[in-house]
């Protein structure tokens, strides 16, 4: 009875302290006692711990939360489970690694936010999981390592920027209180400072640190005082936001019109007018974007026209190379096309609703992983306006005819990005690059 009665106890400790959850079930409604009985969340895993220790096995495949899990001392999360597994047989667990397939939801579990959030704190144990968009406006933009050990993990395109003038730290990973980063890779992650892993104490061990990069340059004014904030993407620095000076740098007014020209400069308002200029800037036609300079394809284009000191209008050959960029980054490509980074370079407010997944005008408020920020600001021709809430376009430095010059734009309703030549005499927006990269 003794024996029989320490087995029972056995049983139950084991029920209480192993939670299972399969990204194969249908939905959360099982006790988590099994992988055919598990649950569906991460987040419920750990909550149907009651609080008490124990561990979580999770299967592989593709978990999007909607809030930060938070892993406390005590607990462990352990990832990579194939969908084959029978019980906590580690035979069957795949560990993300340098070569692995990160992308691959049938050999990894990915833990994937929606780039508002960060994706944990960790004070327990979390091993075994791709943890990808992630975001924090203070400190760790994959996970705050609180005296807890993230190990075996890929932390993958998370971000640590801070929304105004402050400073965040950590795109990858923030350490305190003693805890450890340990066997894990930090990729493609951005912050103001420690651009992969910062942290007040702790340890890094034998970790794979690469390709990671600030995420902006300061910021820049322009004669009259704008301020605007940068983005570095790449070896490239932009501003995060559409000029909006009606002055060259040298204190030259330019003339505002309800005209056209091809070689008289003019500014225009959108249609948003003076009450949102700052989010949407000024609009633009050639002339006045480059200030009698000669049309450039050169990377940098060396043309400061309507710029700052130190800033330049970007060329052909320089969107080009934000637009490969952007498409290298795998978190910022939107489905399985590889084309598809309109939702990556978008805001996340203003746009036209569109049916059409990918698209900027589709659930905007999953724009906007690249912090570029383009606004749809529409085109200004003379005194008509259009496209507003539809159209982000934006000029470069290089012409294609007396008449025609290359643009750069955005449309609600398209996955892709778009350069092609169109007349110098509409108003668009300009954003400008550093000099300096």
């Amino acid at each position: 009875m003794l024996l029989l009665l320490a087995v029972l106890l056995c049983a139950v400790v084991q029920a209480q302290t192993t939670i299972y959850v399969s990204s194969v079930v249908t939905d959360d409604s099982g006790d988590g006692s099994s992988w055919g009985n598990a649950k569906k969340y991460i987040s419920s895993g750990i909550a149907a711990l009651n609080g008490n220790p124990g561990t979580v096995f999770v299967m592989a495949g593709e978990y999007n939360i909607t809030a930060e899990l938070q892993i406390p001392s005590g607990t462990i999360v352990l990832g990579g489970y194939s969908q084959n597994s029978i019980g906590t047989d580690t035979s069957m667990r795949n560990l993300p690694g340098v070569n692995s397939h990160w992308q691959d939801n049938t050999y990894c579990s990915i833990i994937k936010g929606d780039g508002t959030f960060r994706i944990a704190t960790v004070g327990g144990i979390l091993d075994g999981c791709v943890l990808r968009n992630g975001f924090s406006s203070t400190m760790g933009g994959g996970v705050l390592i609180d005296a807890g050990t993230v190990s075996h993990c890929v932390l993958m395109g998370c971000d640590a920027i801070a929304d105004e003038d402050a400073s965040a730290e950590g795109g990858g990973a923030y350490i305190r209180n003693n805890g450890t980063l340990t066997n894990c890779v930090v990729t493609e992650c951005r912050g103001d400072n420690g651009s992969a892993v910062s942290g007040e104490d702790g340890s890094l061990i034998n970790n794979t640190i690469t390709r990671n990069w600030p995420s902006q340059c300061g910021t820049v004014k322009d004669y009259e005082g704008n301020t605007y904030h940068t983005v570095r993407l790449g070896n490239q620095c932009w501003m995060r936001e559409n000029l909006r000076t009606t002055h060259y740098a040298d204190g030259t007014a330019l003339t505002t019109s309800s005209g056209t020209s091809t070689t008289t400069p003019y500014y225009y308002y959108s249609y948003h007018d003076n009450n949102e200029q700052e989010r949407y800037g000024l609009l633009y036609n050639w002339p006045a974007v480059m200030n009698g300079a000669e049309s450039s394809n050169a990377n940098p284009s060396g043309v400061q026209g309507i710029c700052p000191n130190g800033w330049h209008v970007p060329s052909r050959a320089e969107w080009e190379e934000l637009i490969d960029f952007v498409t290298s980054i795998p978190n910022y490509r939107c489905g399985t096309g590889s084309g598809s980074i309109a939702k990556a370079l978008s805001s996340r407010v203003g746009w036209n609703w569109s049916s059409s997944s990918c698209c900027p005008g589709n659930y905007q408020e999953n724009n906007n992983a690249s912090r570029f920020s383009a606004v749809p600001s529409g085109t200004r021709y003379g005194s008509s306006f259009y496209d507003g809430a539809y159209y982000s376009v934006m000029w470069s430095a290089t012409s294609y005819s007396n008449w025609y010059s290359y643009r750069f734009y955005i449309s609600n309703s398209n996955a892709g990005i778009h350069l092609e030549t169109y007349s110098k005499e509409y108003g668009y927006a300009v954003r400008c690059i550093k000099d300096e990269e």
